[in-house]
């Protein structure tokens, strides 16, 4: 009963714990071909309201946080102020790339999505 007690509290606090987004995009590749994870890459911009709201309201929600923090290595790269690898092209913000640790694009979100559609988007790709 108490390691059932422990796993859920551990799981529990991994749900309510921040995501931990990067910027350098070389090195979230190499890590997660090292730890054998995805890559979830955002192109946002400053002032981009679907931006705010997903990372406000969609990477706020539990479920989101632990597929995230089990799967993947997240890099979250703005269009004006960093380099965008030429292999990542966008028509606004936000963009969403999932990909694997040989930069193979596996999934692409164009704008911003509810929780339920995101979800969906991280359960096709397990």
């Amino acid at each position: 009963m108490k390691k059932i007690i422990l796993v859920l509290l551990a799981l529990s606090t991994l749900a309510f714990a921040k995501l931990e987004w990067g910027i350098d995009y070389d090195g979230a590749i190499k890590q997660a071909k090292a730890e054998n994870k995805k890559v979830l890459v955002m192109l946002s911009r400053e002032g981009c309201p679907a931006c705010e709201y997903m990372k406000d309201i969609v990477f706020e929600n539990g479920k989101v946080v632990l597929e995230l923090k089990k799967g993947y290595v997240l890099v979250m790269i703005d269009i004006h102020n960093d380099f965008v690898p030429t292999n990542l092209s966008y028509y606004g913000t936000p963009t969403f790339y999932m990909l694997d640790g040989n930069e193979k694009k596996l999934d692409r979100i164009d704008g911003g999505v509810n929780t339920k559609t995101f979800l969906e988007h991280l359960e096709k790709l397990k």
